[in-house]
């Protein structure tokens, strides 16, 4: 398990610029088709504020890969191996497959073409398997729904039916 990656953090920050710049045109345009009469977008901007909208845009990219991704652990009763089959599972139903695995890890990709691209190809999921606990890392919001997910599994005293 790696510690923090400067490539992978700048590749993230210009697709999150990217992406803050896509949903900004697409605001302003929605705005500029619906309005009825002659709109112009210059008309929802104090002058000046160009500088302050590429600052925030700047900062939110720089800021969000730190808080959109997540390493969460995640405590197995019976460990791994044991829990292996139920934990593909787990992935299996949340549509996500198996794109590579080792020895030391398990890499997922979501089967969604069009959710992969929402999430802009950051959309792996990785398994951390070399010890109890396991270490799941990826996007926050997946890593944690997942973990919890595989901690009630994981009870002991839960009966399977």
């Amino acid at each position: 398990m790696a510690g923090f990656d400067f490539k992978k953090y700048i590749v993230r920050v210009f697709k999150y610029a990217i992406y803050l710049a896509i949903v900004f045109v697409l605001i302003v345009t929605v705005f500029s088709l619906t309005s009825s009469n002659g709109f112009d977008y210059k008309n929802l901007f104090r002058p000046g504020t160009g500088y302050q909208l590429i600052i925030f845009f700047v900062a939110v990219s720089f800021i969000y890969p730190f808080f959109g991704f997540a390493k969460k652990r995640v405590w197995l009763n019976n460990g791994f191996e044991n829990d292996r089959a139920k934990i593909l599972e787990i992935f299996s139903n949340s549509k996500y497959s198996v794109e590579e695995e080792t020895k030391e890890h398990i890499v997922f990709r979501h089967n969604s073409p069009m959710l992969r691209l929402m999430r802009m190809y950051e959309d792996r999921i990785i398994v951390y398997i070399t010890d109890n606990p396991i270490v799941i890392e990826g996007l926050r919001k997946d890593v944690y729904r997942l973990a919890r997910t595989i901690e009630w599994h994981a009870r002991d005293d839960r009966k399977d039916d």
